[in-house]
């Protein structure tokens, strides 16, 4: 029986062969990874939104959207920049590119996780660690320090925004520390007060409004309902919100995140890759053993016919 003779009491497959079989996982390894990797993209590349809107009252409230911080970059420190202009700059474009909304009460509660809660088109695997008891309580009311993530999903609560704050400022080795009591936090650089919840620069220290809170009426002049709740946050004893070691931590771990998310796509797409390209080989060695035992039969035939 040669090798083109059916075995009795089997069918014939095409595909039966160990080349065919590896070939055909490659393909399918690779069209998963393929897939993958374009749903862990389509947030970055802006073809899905990965968190929802804020209510239509909070984009248009006083502490609402104004315009999209297009570029990082801009809101670093301009070459001979003052100090106290940059630093006011920096306060104002970063309260016009966030909108004041995180929960729909002054407390959190479950129903907010879809607004706080780290999204799955975001880092799937910080949404499925969310609901691990041991990070629930974090990853489902979660403010990012890496800047850019925070921007990207566009709104936060004060300090959320004074997270992006700190951390312009501390890449650029400015010095800068975030303070809260528990109704406000905000960030003081070099004597200065920066509240880009608000978007208001007051060129105080937090010690020298503590003695007299009177002091912040004329820079808050465009928030007279909230004044009297701000006289009081400030004549408080604000304390240090993180460390700067915390704060790098954290950063460290969502940067850690955010590269291993792409690694399971992309192993899935290059062992499919693989698989496809020895499935391929096998088979071209199939076909080459197969003409080989074809060539060596016939050219037995032609001698036994020959004698």
């Amino acid at each position: 029986m040669n090798d083109d003779e059916a075995v009795p009491g089997l069918r014939p497959h095409a595909n039966s062969s160990p080349g065919r079989r590896l070939q055909s996982l490659g393909f399918f390894l690779a069209g998963v990874g393929a897939v993958f990797l374009l749903f862990v993209a389509a947030y970055p590349l802006g073809l899905v939104s990965a968190y929802p809107a804020p209510p239509a009252a909070a984009i248009k409230g006083p502490l609402g959207f104004e315009r999209k911080i297009e570029h990082l970059a801009a809101l670093s420190r301009r070459a001979d920049e003052p100090m106290q202009a940059y630093l006011g700059r920096l306060t104002r474009t970063v309260a016009g590119g966030m909108v004041h909304h995180w929960t729909e009460g002054d407390i959190w509660t479950a129903s907010d996780a879809r607004y706080t809660r780290i999204s799955i088109f975001d880092n799937y695997l910080l949404w499925m660690q969310s609901f691990l008891p041991q990070y629930g309580e974090n990853l489902q009311n979660y403010e990012f320090v890496t800047p850019q993530k925070a921007i990207d999903r566009g709104y936060g609560f004060c300090s959320q925004v004074s997270k992006i704050v700190y951390s312009i400022l501390a890449d650029q080795a400015i010095e800068a520390t975030i303070y809260s009591v528990p109704h406000h936090t905000v960030v003081e650089s070099n004597g200065n007060i920066l509240d880009s919840d608000y978007g208001v620069f007051v060129p105080y220290s937090l010690a020298s409004i503590e003695q007299n809170p009177s002091i912040i009426d004329s820079y808050y002049a465009g928030f007279e309902p909230m004044l009297p709740v701000l006289r009081d946050a400030y004549g408080q004893s604000w304390q240090p919100l993180g460390t700067a070691e915390g704060f790098r931590e954290v950063r460290a771990y969502e940067a850690k995140f955010e590269n291993l998310k792409w690694f399971p796509p992309l192993m899935l797409l290059a062992m499919g890759m693989l698989f496809a390209a020895g499935g391929a080989l096998l088979n071209r060695r199939e076909k080459v053993a197969r003409f080989t035992k074809r060539a060596i039969a016939t050219a037995r035939g032609y001698d036994l016919f020959s004698i």
